[in-house]
């Protein structure tokens, strides 16, 4: 199971088609991510339930729960863009408006890093920050992710374009040697 003290990521079911579809249908947010227009409930049921494989589908949605006397989802974190050559992955995480600010992003990225290392195999993962999201930014590097870089009028944001962020977070070298 991949979980702390505090969080668990674990597959997709197709009790979380409400909160994916909350979370994919939020027009404010679509700017940051690929999505361009609207998912249905139905879409979003077989993806929730089908057969997912990181080396076949090249990404990975991984669901964001509290370990509570009462567990809630919260959020979902992504690894996309698998490079199996370079054995590297793009990282994608969003938590509920309502939850955020509270440490669980850091958290889930801790965790991710652990799975993307220790039983992927991954050699790095990357993420491209807003340069507009100092808390997006603080989080990940909170998690281990260091700046790397900055691509300048990288993500159209309705009529202007903002700086994208480069962060990297390699895999330890200890973990290397065993």
């Amino acid at each position: 199971m991949l979980e702390n003290e505090t969080h668990r990521l674990r597959a997709m079911e197709p009790e979380d088609v409400d909160l994916l579809f909350d979370i994919e249908n939020d027009s404010k947010e679509w700017w940051i991510g690929a999505t361009m227009n609207p998912i249905g409930r139905e879409a979003l049921r077989n993806f929730a339930s089908g057969q997912h494989d990181l080396w076949r589908d090249l990404q990975l949605r991984l669901m964001v729960e509290t370990i509570e006397a009462s567990p809630e989802t919260i959020g979902s974190v992504d690894l996309y863009q698998l490079d199996p050559r370079n054995r590297r992955a793009g990282v994608g995480i969003i938590i509920l408006k309502e939850h955020r600010g509270k440490g669980h992003a850091a958290q889930c990225l801790e965790l991710l890093a652990h799975y993307a290392f220790e039983h992927v195999g991954l050699h790095q993962l990357w993420a491209e920050i807003p340069s507009t999201h100092q808390a997006s930014l603080s989080v990940f590097e909170t998690a281990g992710f260091t700046r790397s870089g900055e691509l300048r009028d990288w993500i159209r944001h309705g009529d202007y374009w903002v700086d994208a962020i480069c962060v990297q977070c390699i895999r330890p070298q200890t973990l290397d040697k065993k």
